[in-house]
């Protein structure tokens, strides 16, 4: 029988090794590209809208494109159906994913569940270019099992399809996982969160906005939400209403929060503009399990002349500017 090293000394042996060091590359290369996620969203009945990269048409966009009906979800712009050799012009650089019709990701929702899609439609969202805005190419996408998107809350995460699930994201409902808790907070729990925010507000208000909050409580819209080792955590927004005029906020505020070794504050976020409450702070949409331990966040912001949607990979102690971020859809006027 010939060894091993006189194998290697043939020509099929030569063979052998290359094909080793290929597979070696390529599993290499392979860890060392980070995972991609890109935002979805509910689009209608059994579909889902998906942006997978930031272009510039500059203006090129076939005129007889067919115009598509908006998504039922906010945060996503006017789309038209594109043919695939217009979308592949964009898809050359590198890290560009390149999706195709019929192809099958991974959709997950938040509540533990993880559903096949496939692409169904190509499109774009042209935005005003001019003014330094990125417009956008991607996708519609249909759920293979009916039904699946009726319970959910309309934003999601869309990963690469994987036949084998070794990061256990094809788990149970009872399983831990990330997610929104759809429970009430306690009274006494709020109770201490708004002694908290009042002790911060303090510390980060002027005199005057001082002086009319603390004439007023501070009332609060919480969110609890579990990380993925199935701790609990809350979002919480807060507004002190103006004493004189009730349809004006004296001062607003926006807190990350742990419960354990006692309730305390993670991080702030401030206000993102001068609108009204219900559009100063940032909005958490969702809270989504990665695998591999990580929690991401679905949130929304508006400025004063822009809006976006936001990706992000949550950890404690970091505001939503400071977390890192994994995609991002916006514009400004």
């Amino acid at each position: 029988m010939r060894s091993f090293s006189q194998s290697v000394n043939g020509s099929s042996g030569r063979i052998l090794i290359l094909a080793l060091v290929v597979t070696f590359s390529l599993a290499v290369s392979a860890q060392t590209q980070p995972e991609q996620f890109w935002l979805a969203g509910r689009y209608v009945g059994d579909r889902i809208l998906i942006y997978f990269q930031a272009v510039k048409f500059n203006h090129t966009i076939p005129q007889n494109a067919r115009r598509l009906p908006d998504a039922v979800v906010d945060g996503f712009f006017d789309q038209v159906e594109l043919p695939a050799n217009y979308i592949a012009q964009f898809q050359k650089g590198p890290g560009t994913e390149h999706f195709a019709l019929g192809d099958q990701y991974d959709l997950l929702t938040g509540d533990g569940d993880l559903i096949t899609v496939t692409l169904s439609t190509l499109l774009g969202s042209e935005s005003d270019e001019d003014v330094g805005n990125d417009s956008y190419i991607g996708a519609l996408a249909t759920v293979n099992r009916r039904s699946s998107l009726f319970s959910t809350r309309g934003y999601y995460v869309l990963r690469p399809h994987r036949e084998v699930y070794e990061d256990a994201a094809k788990r149970s409902f009872n399983s831990v996982h990330s997610g929104i808790v759809d429970e009430p907070v306690r009274s006494d729990i709020q109770t201490r969160m708004a002694l908290l925010l009042n002790e911060r507000m303090k510390a980060m208000a002027n005199d005057d906005q001082q002086r009319e909050a603390e004439r007023v409580p501070p009332a609060l819209a919480v969110q609890p939400f579990r990380v993925a080792d199935g701790s609990l955590r809350y979002y919480v927004r807060a507004e002190w209403k103006s004493a004189n005029q009730t349809d004006r906020s004296s001062f607003v505020l926006a807190a990350w929060m742990a419960p354990k070794p006692t309730l305390h504050i993670l991080a702030v976020e401030t206000r993102n503009s001068g609108y009204r409450f219900d559009s100063a702070l940032p909005k958490l949409l969702n809270a989504v399990d990665l695998g591999g331990g990580r929690t991401a966040i679905i949130v929304s912001t508006e400025g004063d002349d822009s809006r976006s949607l936001n990706l992000l990979q949550y950890s404690d102690g970091l505001s939503l500017r400071r977390m890192p971020s994994l995609q991002s859809v916006g514009c400004a006027e």
